[in-house]
């Protein structure tokens, strides 16, 4: 058994402990001794959705695995080896401040998924900043500068999806760790599971239009016979839902039992949708909106080529009746 202290950071969602989480019961499998430092958290639109009891909650429970806060300070321990476990990118900052507290030691640099972002470009990446407020020079140097820090310091990629030849593979190790995971009630209902991102949040679509979406998706549904479930994303304003039925079981999409055991699932380029398809198996239909053209031409090749690997291409909404027609029709 080895002793190793693990320095935290980059982490926003819920989402992003799972990716964690796994990382960590390797570790914990591996016979390893792990002190985890959170050096604190990251927001999105401006709202911190992660604290230190969530991590606590979302993390392996395990005799080995000790959570601490930042309080705890940049030094490890004498005997521990020293490992920054980044979300996304590493911080140039964290790893300077880590480097200094812990002179002549060896700092270790595993980097785990963020999501769909962890797989584009400084292009990419500058689209997205932008999307979240973003602008001018700063935005720039903050993508080119993360972007640097992901290639120069990481020495491992801690990733779900592993490119192989001209496709992509899901890491079983990490993949197993969401499935055992799974949580919430299966009712049986048939279901077609919505996953909604914050478009109207990010000023990419009007409400009034995000609204109309919803209203045919509900309207679609229920002609196949489904019930329409609405998954929001936490930093969205439930307000536009109205009446609609909302998943809001605790943690992230992946985990819920509603959305891995749902007839099928619509939603556009989010990493969820992704998951849903790659480790769940879920048929899954991409809507196209034009309102989100310049998200979609803005994504990387890379990004491109792991969503072209686990989902249909995207096509109108007006579509969504036929396909759940041929599935209908396929299941009897």
């Amino acid at each position: 058994m080895s002793a190793v202290r693990i320095f935290l950071s980059g982490v926003a969602s819920a989402s992003h402990l799972i990716y964690v989480g796994a990382y960590l019961d390797a570790r914990l499998c591996a016979g390893d001794q792990v002190t985890l430092v959170c050096l604190g958290f990251s927001r999105f639109l401006g709202q911190q959705h992660v604290d230190l009891d969530l991590v606590r909650r979302e993390l392996p429970a395990h005799p080995a695995l000790r959570v601490l806060g930042a309080e705890a300070g940049w030094a490890a321990q004498p005997g521990e080896a020293l490992v920054y476990l980044a979300v996304g990118a590493p911080g140039i900052k964290p790893w300077l401040r880590l480097k200094r507290a812990n002179p002549w030691r060896r700092l270790r640099c595993v980097v785990v998924d963020e999501g769909l972002g962890s797989y584009g470009d400084w292009r990419a990446r500058l689209a997205a900043i932008r999307r979240e407020g973003g602008h001018g020079w700063r935005a720039t140097l903050r993508a080119l500068v993360v972007s640097t820090a992901q290639r120069l310091l990481a020495d491992q990629r801690w990733a779900l999806y592993r490119p192989q030849g001209s496709g992509w593979i899901v890491e079983p190790q990490i993949a197993d760790w969401f499935r055992q995971r799974l949580s919430g009630t299966a009712d049986g209902a048939a279901r077609l599971y919505f996953i909604s991102q914050p478009w109207v949040e990010l000023g990419q679509v009007e409400v009034g239009r995000y609204q109309v979406v919803l209203a045919q998706l509900a309207a679609h549904a229920e002609t196949a016979g489904l019930k329409l479930m609405v998954r929001p994303h936490p930093a969205e304003d439930r307000a536009k839902y109205g009446d609609l039925p909302l998943d809001l079981t605790p943690g992230p999409i992946e985990l819920s039992r509603m959305a891995a055991e749902a007839v099928a699932v619509a939603g556009f380029n989010s990493t969820a949708l992704v998951n849903l398809a790659a480790i769940h198996h879920r048929a899954v239909f991409r809507i196209e909106l034009p309102e989100l053209a310049a998200v979609e031409s803005g994504l990387a090749p890379r990004q491109r080529s792991l969503l072209a690997a686990f989902l249909p291409p995207p096509r109108p909404l007006a579509a969504l009746p036929e396909w759940l027609e041929q599935r209908s029709g396929a299941k009897r």
